[in-house]
């Protein structure tokens, strides 16, 4: 049975674990710095320097949280397994009255708020900056990116707990975390590009639609095109017109899924690995 007491104590301790180590305070103000210099620089090398149109900044943030949340989100928690093990304390968990799945449950909650505490800060302090050198009608756009943002974090954390049931060795842990990273936020949309030269387009809307939802990469990326009004994705070195059936709604369904089967998934291993 689910313990909520269980989940909330090991959760608390995670979430002040990170506090006292001062990993919040240090990537709530690294996003807040890669933020504000995107936004204000974005646009240098046309000879041109200073706050830009929302849809232009977001463009550009976008490409960056591409890059920068998924390997946080995956260093954040791909080792929590080992972590334990090393210092001598996942033996006591599991010997403990508490279940595999409050222990679990607890640490993912509790890395979350850490990494929702940060990231929110982060982008919240700069984008009230940007706001108010862009103007008030900014504030929903930027809104939806702060939170299609905090979404993909969260699938990316996910995926981290799996890689941490998946692997004992913490050199195995960097060595895959590094590979998917490069693979879904860079060599997955190449070797779309890819296809879509080998079939000279040919490739069918509905293919072409599930190829782009494997990747929560592209997901991430439509959403913020979509809350820009925008019809195109850029996949690697290309801009290509994504289908009509791309709405919001499907593409939030599709980033939750994304979250909770590499959870149901962690919960499964670890059960089979640690209780046997």
């Amino acid at each position: 049975m689910v313990s909520i007491d269980a989940i909330t104590a090991i959760a608390n301790k995670e979430l002040m674990d990170r506090l006292r180590s001062r990993w919040v305070v240090v990537i709530a103000i690294a996003f807040a710095l890669f933020t504000l210099a995107i936004s204000y620089f974005g646009s240098a090398p046309s000879g041109i320097a200073g706050f830009r149109r929302l849809d232009a900044t977001l463009a550009s943030l976008t490409s960056l949280v591409t890059y920068f949340i998924p390997i946080l989100a995956l260093t954040l928690g791909g080792a929590i397994i080992i972590d334990e093990r090393d210092r001598g304390t996942l033996d006591l968990f599991l010997s403990s009255p508490i279940s595999f799945i409050d222990f679990l449950s607890g640490k993912f909650t509790g890395l979350l708020a850490a990494f929702a505490i940060s990231t929110l800060a982060g982008l919240g302090i700069s984008g009230i900056i940007i706001i108010i050198n862009t103007g008030i009608g900014a504030v929903k756009g930027y809104l939806f990116f702060m939170f299609n943002s905090l979404l993909f974090g969260l699938v990316f954390l996910s995926l981290s707990f799996l890689i941490s049931v998946l692997f004992e060795e913490r050199s195995r842990v960097i060595a895959f975390t590094i590979f998917l990273w490069l693979f879904l936020a860079v060599l997955y949309d190449l070797g779309l590009v890819g296809l879509l030269i080998v079939t000279k387009g040919g490739l069918s809307n509905i293919l072409f639609s599930i190829l782009l939802l494997m990747n929560p990469v592209d997901i991430y990326r439509i959403l913020n095109f979509l809350s820009l009004g925008e019809s195109t994705v850029f996949l690697g070195l290309a801009s290509v017109e994504f289908p009509p059936l791309m709405k919001a709604p499907l593409l939030w369904a599709i980033s939750f899924v994304w979250v909770v089967l590499p959870m149901m998934a962690s919960h499964y291993l670890f059960r089979r690995r640690y209780l046997k």
